[in-house]
């Protein structure tokens, strides 16, 4: 990232800062007759002192435990509650103004899909701790911009058109901020973006084995109707009972999402770490595939049944090896972003829910089958030539900086 470009990115954030806290003063002020302008309007000034600090520091040397710690609150606080000043912002403007209010509510959820740019930069680029970056990255930077146009819409005064609020629901849009804001962070970083064209040196056959694998998965775990291994592979039920364009986008969303942060993200981030370790690779595809596992403990408090989570726990991680073995074998960011997806948006259509049910004795014993060949590739393509072939490949967009 060029000097320009980053003084660039620091004025837009520090504009940025002025027009929402500015806007949030104002309505602070003037809401039910200012009572609530004492307590708020200095919390409100704290934390815009705060938020500024970054974007105005000049001496590094004084504070800088102080100045680290700021950046993890300002990162945590912007990301999750931005989108709330942007409301305040759209209602403000709604009030005031001849424009119509649907037409600012899609500015501002399309505006939520780069407004976290500058504040990567400014706010969370400084991070040094690896261990902080991957922190920050799975909670506050990935649940606030992919919920960011859900978050916009909280506000009771803004009435959105249904559309707009499906929309929101599925957290595409956000997913494709997600990967914008946080493409132009890990450049910040030092590190290259992903790539998308296939290796060279990969053998053809086999990623052509992994493009079956993955297609062959996503249609058995929609479709297959057998609760015994007698009747698992001859038994389908090619319903789709709710082929909705919200189901779609709602598959969608993790496709993206999901892989952008840790088939990308988190998985550059532990090679960049391990790039003198011996294992380098082994650690970087285990310890990513784990995290993404135990990220998924979170459904718990969206009301899924405890053993179904377990059960999801167990499956993401073993599918976060496989995707994670895929994108380094067959260099292609698209190819575990589709697989991903198509998982996801047909288990979603064919079963009509975005949760999982408590799980079976059956399932449970396909789940350990499904450890198994997931572990079994992973540690295929992680072995003699193939890996030979990954680390030429990681050499080289790790050198690329």
């Amino acid at each position: 990232m060029t000097p320009e470009t980053e003084q660039l990115l620091r004025r837009w954030y520090m504009g940025q800062l002025i027009v929402l806290f500015g806007a949030a003063f104002i309505q602070l002020f003037t809401f039910d007759g200012g009572v609530f302008f004492p307590v708020g309007g200095m919390q409100l000034l704290i934390w815009g002192l705060l938020a500024w600090w970054p974007a105005a520091e000049e001496d590094q040397a004084q504070w800088r435990r102080l100045r680290h710690v700021n950046y993890y609150v300002q990162t945590v606080l912007q990301f999750t509650l931005l989108p709330i000043l942007l409301a305040n912002l759209v209602a403000w403007l709604s009030q005031l103004s001849w424009l119509d209010e649907q037409g600012l509510i899609a500015v501002g959820m399309a505006y939520l899909m780069v407004a976290f740019v500058p504040v990567a930069v400014v706010v969370t680029k400084p991070i040094e701790s690896v261990i902080g970056r991957i922190a920050v990255l799975i909670t506050a930077i990935f649940s606030g911009v992919v919920s960011a146009q859900q978050t916009f819409l909280i506000l009771p005064n803004l009435q959105a058109p249904s559309v707009f609020e499906m929309v929101s629901d599925t957290g595409i849009l956000g997913a494709l901020g997600f990967v914008i804001a946080v493409g132009v962070l890990l450049r910040g970083w030092g590190l290259t973006g992903p790539s998308w064209r296939f290796n060279r040196q990969a053998q053809t056959s086999l990623v052509v084995g992994l493009i079956v694998v993955g297609t062959a998965f996503s249609l058995w775990n929609a479709f297959s109707a057998g609760g015994s291994w007698a009747t698992t592979f001859t038994h389908w039920d090619f319903q789709l009972r709710s082929a909705t364009w919200k189901m779609f986008l709602s598959g969608l969303e993790p496709g993206i999402a999901e892989e952008w942060l840790y088939r990308f993200a988190v998985l550059t981030l532990l090679l960049q770490a391990f790039r003198h370790r011996r294992h380098q690779l082994d650690l970087a595809v285990w310890l990513s595939g784990g995290l993404f596992g135990m990220w998924h403990i979170t459904n718990v408090f969206a009301g899924q049944p405890l053993s179904a989570t377990v059960e999801q726990i167990i499956f993401a991680a073993t599918l976060g090896w496989f995707l994670a073995s895929t994108y380094l074998y067959s260099g292609s960011i698209l190819l575990p972003m589709v697989i991903h997806a198509a998982i996801d948006i047909l288990s979603m259509m064919a079963s009509g829910s975005q949760t999982m049910v408590k799980p079976d004795a059956f399932e449970w014993q396909t789940i350990g089958a499904t450890v198994i060949i997931f572990v079994g590739i992973t540690i295929y393509f992680l072995t003699g030539s193939r890996r030979q072939v990954i680390q030429a490949h990681v050499n080289q967009r790790l050198s690329v900086q």
